[in-house]
């Protein structure tokens, strides 16, 4: 392949032509609507939150402690980890979603990611979402809640997305409307 300081004037002028034909056409077909089924509408679950994290404390001892620096020393040693959530989706009745969401990365030290497209005939629906950490019993979370949800019905037309994310809040879900 040959370096673009090498090229002739004439091709360079046709690699930039052929690219902004190539970006341009990207662009207009960005802005194509993808088809769906025809009349469907869709409840869709949205949102990203921080998870609980779950700690283990205990008091070292002297002896722990005797082969630490005097910099380095601290009263606890502290263990912990994030918990998974439990999600669970019900429209009219019947469940159509129960999955267990974990923390995104390697360590299971990124935020939560939801995601949930479900498609549903057009009309009223009752939807009922419950989102809860899956934390020990004895467990007192601090600043979060282990849990929340929302109930409540959708009307929605042909076409439509009925959409559920997390409040300004974070502490409750809430449907956003059509502007």
């Amino acid at each position: 392949m040959t370096p673009a300081r090498d090229m002739p004037p004439a091709q360079r002028v046709m690699a930039v032509v052929a690219s902004l034909i190539l970006a341009a056409g990207m662009a207009g077909l960005s802005q194509v609507p993808v088809a769906t089924a025809d009349g469907d509408a869709r409840v869709r679950l949205s949102w990203r939150n921080e998870p609980i994290r779950v700690e283990e404390c205990r008091t070292l001892s002297d002896e722990d402690q005797a082969d630490v620096p005097a910099h380095m020393r601290r009263a606890q040693s502290c263990t912990g980890y994030r918990v998974d959530y439990e999600l669970r989706l019900e429209i009219d009745g019947q469940s159509v979603a129960v999955d267990t969401v974990a923390p995104s990365g390697l360590r299971r030290d990124r935020p939560v990611y939801v995601l949930r497209d479900i498609a549903v005939p057009p009309g009223r629906h009752d939807v009922e979402v419950s989102y809860a950490a899956l934390v020990p019993e004895d467990y007192q979370a601090e600043g979060l809640p282990a849990a929340f949800g929302w109930s409540g019905d959708m009307e929605l037309g042909p076409g439509d997305v009925g959409v559920l994310t997390l409040g300004d809040n974070g502490r409750s879900l809430i449907r956003v409307e059509r502007p």
